[in-house]
């Protein structure tokens, strides 16, 4: 298993955090899917909201700003059919978006899209009487995703073989746009930024790759579609979850991580969507799963899987302020007894991340999706002059002032370039830590 470190487009010689994140912790009932995806969202007090589905019921999970686990509440029981929900958040509250059928009543009125919104934080939730969108899309058997513009206009997305669709509102009077030709378009999801633009992000079958589209008012294409670079080779490759795209605070940019390559996809990369190039993270055994979020402060957060059957890691690295540069990657490990990854999720803060799993475990064929909270790596690297050894520890590339180095049996406080000179005769294993981090460890120096 290896940890990269990363900076921009280049691997660089530093060191790899030695700790691992904390443990995971079961977020949804035993016995679900492998092609289960939770719903992550955080609203303004810090508390996460996360939505998913078991059998005929959707549930509401919070986790708080302390990444403890709180409580569950039902969101809708009892359906003939449900699909994996998205939840937004929307002025006044939360909403959670599904496919589903509640019953198999000819006179049932709630049988393709469907919506309920809570105005305490989730503890109890409304439901809309009737579709949310004009029926005949397929809605009712999609995943759906969703995001809210500043107006407070919510956008669905679904797909399915007859189309990859958006929605915007809640009213089954506004027409539904299809942005692929029938039965191309895999896995889409949505993202909306301060300056009122969505974007739609799916996998392309014909032709092949990963596309980002303008989603225009009413929820009309608003432009072209935008293609990841190196994704055109990737024929039959979709992930088992949303494609992940976000936006970054003050229209910072539209970003999106995928797994890249073929007939592997394994390579990890971030693309700024509109650019010509993206940044390598990582070079994975398999095909990789990946996530991707933005803190308040515009920092990204991304995390993917690096797995064989039996061996499953998560990882995840988060960038500098300006999103350019990414600091050393935290191995998060996996769920014990974890035989399988199947899909993964990720909520960042500006100071952790918590992040979702879908894994299977011992002799089990299901699958239970479980969480973790991950603080960023430090990176270190060493330079010896003699018996002088100059140490530096950073953050994406920022030096980190006030990190504890020690080495030989000595130690020192980096200054506020992040360097730290420590007097060593011979070869000594070196180690940095600082409040905040997941530590960095060097080999013999």
């Amino acid at each position: 298993m290896k940890t990269p470190l990363i900076l921009a487009a280049a691997l660089l010689l530093a060191a790899a955090p030695g700790a691992q994140a904390a443990g995971w912790k079961q977020v949804t009932a035993p016995g679900g899917s492998n092609i289960d995806q939770v719903s992550p969202v955080r609203t303004a007090d810090g508390v996460l909201h996360v939505a998913w589905k078991k059998d005929g019921d959707i549930f509401h999970t919070t986790i708080g700003p302390d990444g403890k686990l709180r409580a569950t509440s039902p969101i809708v029981t009892g359906w003939a059919s449900t699909s994996d929900p998205a939840l937004t958040v929307v002025p006044g509250g939360l909403r959670a978006i599904w496919g589903g059928i509640r019953s198999t009543e000819a006179t049932e009125t709630n049988q393709d899209q469907n919506t309920a919104f809570s105005s305490d934080g989730g503890a109890t939730w409304a439901l809309q009487p009737g579709s949310t969108v004009p029926i005949g899309a397929q809605a009712y058997a999609s995943d759906t995703a969703a995001s809210t513009a500043p107006d407070g206009t919510t956008y669905a997305t679904w797909f399915g073989t007859a189309g990859t669709w958006v929605h915007a509102g809640l009213d089954p009077a506004v027409p539904n746009f299809n942005y692929q030709a029938a039965g191309y378009g895999n896995d889409s999801n949505l993202a909306s930024d301060a300056s009122g633009t969505t974007m739609l992000a799916w996998f392309s079958d014909n032709p092949p790759g990963i596309f980002v589209q303008p989603v225009g008012a009413g929820g009309a294409p608003g432009g072209g579609a935008l293609q990841m670079p190196g994704t055109n080779v990737m024929v039959g490759g979709p992930e088992l979850s949303r494609t992940p795209i976000v936006a970054r605070p003050k229209s910072g940019g539209f970003y999106v991580a995928r797994g890249v390559g073929y007939p592997t996809s394994d390579q990890v990369r971030v693309w700024k969507v509109g650019t010509g190039s993206t940044i390598l993270l990582d070079k994975t055994r398999n095909s990789a799963e990946t996530a991707i979020s933005a803190d308040a402060k515009g920092r990204l957060w991304v995390a993917w899987s690096d797995s064989e059957f039996g061996d499953q890691h998560v990882l995840v690295a988060r960038s500098n302020l300006s999103a350019t540069q990414f600091g050393a990657a935290v191995d998060a490990g996996a769920v014990k007894d974890a035989h399988s990854l199947y899909t993964l999720d990720i909520s960042g803060t500006s100071s952790a991340a918590d992040v979702f799993g879908v894994f299977g475990t011992q002799d089990d064929s299901s699958a239970s999706t479980f969480v973790t909270r991950v603080l960023p790596g430090l990176s270190l690297a060493a330079k010896r002059a003699k018996d002088k050894v100059t140490f530096t520890v950073t953050d994406a590339g920022d030096p980190v002032k006030g990190a504890t180095l020690k080495a030989g049996g000595k130690s020192g406080k980096t200054d506020a370039k992040g360097r730290v000179v420590l007097t060593l005769k011979s070869k000594s294993a070196s180690r940095a830590t600082a409040s905040g981090y997941e530590p960095a460890s060097l080999k013999a120096k």
